[in-house]
């Protein structure tokens, strides 16, 4: 299973929100290329990056901050957060971005997001941000009637090939993820999944591991408030691929 530590952009700032709310945010640090090699140091092997801005404006605006990144580490970086054009998609590509997380253009706009799969299925994931068993789209301030499970095994049927599915009630609270919640997503969907949102313990990473399709965990708020050290997580793992 994956460890793969998230670095959430905002105004070029690393920050982490509190359930998806804007008006809860905080600030850990200033340099997210010294963020970025620090995981890599640690072991981390790749980075999930997330332009906060872009998710809620719907265009990228951190890039500067992603280029640093994507330039500066030798690991890869999967970036999601306002990607909902096919000239977006291929700018971020050309940048070496190893993987594009898309969730609203999926939701919103079928035409694109098919053009998008078309382009780049093997480099593409789709975000599926889920409160109350329905999706959440631009950036989780719009909630929508689409229910989860059906939705990611439409996207499956039509060739999507990676998943992450964030329980949007837990992401950011230290709260612990609700792991039956995960285990009735992937039985029903049939799709396997990158979990993200909840994380407090190494006790949630060792649950999640029991679940079949869960394939790696997306850690946030649990790295930069120090209840979670990488180095030491992944030691205990047994490794980054674990």
């Amino acid at each position: 299973m994956l460890l793969i530590p998230a670095i959430d952009l905002f105004a070029g700032r690393v920050v982490r929100l509190t359930k998806g709310n804007y008006h809860r945010l905080e600030v850990y640090h200033t340099d997210p290329l010294a963020v970025a090699k620090r995981f890599e140091e640690e072991g981390a092997p790749m980075l999930h990056v997330v332009d906060l801005e872009g998710a809620q404006l719907g265009e990228p605006r951190n890039f500067p901050s992603v280029a640093k990144i994507v330039k500066g580490v030798r690991i890869p970086v999967e970036v999601g957060g306002g990607i909902r054009t096919v000239e977006t998609l291929c700018r971020y590509l050309d940048l070496g971005v190893s993987r594009i997380v898309v969730g609203s253009v999926a939701v919103k706009d079928p035409k694109t997001f098919e053009k998008m799969l078309a382009l780049g299925r093997d480099s593409l994931a789709v975000s599926l941000d889920v409160r109350d068993g329905y999706l959440a789209v631009s950036g989780w301030l719009e909630q929508t009637p689409i229910e989860a499970t059906g939705f990611a095994r439409r996207l499956r049927e039509k060739g999507v090939l990676h998943f992450i599915f964030t329980d949007v009630s837990r992401d950011g609270t230290l709260e612990g993820v609700d792991c039956e919640v995960v285990r009735r997503f992937v039985e029903a969907s049939g799709v396997s999944v990158i979990v993200a949102g909840g994380v407090r313990d190494e006790r949630d990473i060792w649950n999640l591991r029991s679940i079949p399709g869960v394939l790696g965990v997306i850690l946030g708020k649990a790295l930069y408030t120090g209840s979670l050290n990488f180095r030491e997580i992944l030691e205990k793992m047994g490794g980054s691929e674990c």
